[in-house]
């Protein structure tokens, strides 16, 4: 599910990033599992990333 392998003190690429405020933050920390916690949200993190980061891409050409 995860959109890169995790490497060891790399980021993952800001085209992956998916803005949460700092209570959801914190509570997707808290319960640990943050597969889980997405399915729960009702959200497929890679696919809002994509969408999001072509939208950002054709609004800056």
């Amino acid at each position: 599910m995860f959109a890169e392998p995790n490497a060891m003190s790399m980021k993952v690429g800001d085209n992956w990033c998916v803005p949460l405020c700092h209570s959801c933050h914190m509570k997707l920390h808290h319960y640990g599992d943050e597969r889980t916690w997405w399915d729960l949200q009702g959200i497929d993190p890679i696919k809002w990333a994509r969408s999001n980061w072509e939208k950002f891409n054709e609004e800056c050409q």
